[in-house]
């Protein structure tokens, strides 16, 4: 996956994440809280299943480095199946302003 960011593979997440990014702080947060609690629920366990798989850079260059939330719900969605990232896809598409 060292050809770019893992979700540019799917061109429709990818769009909404880079918007989500240019957001205001307020409403990413909000939108940010909203994806991790979708996962929760359309996945219990996948946090848990995952987390040690999550990068933690000293670096933080990314985006969502910067942020808990944010980076607790990009790395989750890494891991998520396609039916989470098209519920998350759904959620961003309809609340993304």
């Amino acid at each position: 996956m060292s050809d770019g960011r893992w979700y540019d593979r799917y061109p429709p997440l990818g769009e909404l994440l880079t918007k989500l990014k240019h957001s205001g702080e307020n409403n990413r947060s909000r939108l940010l809280k909203g994806i991790k609690e979708l996962i929760e629920e359309s996945d219990p366990g996948l946090v848990d299943r995952y987390v040690l798989e999550f990068p933690m850079s000293i670096k933080k260059r990314r985006w969502y480095d910067q942020d808990p939330y944010a980076w607790l719900a990009i790395n989750s969605l890494k891991y998520s199946n396609d039916a989470v990232k098209n519920r998350v896809i759904g959620y961003l598409s309809k609340n993304l302003k």
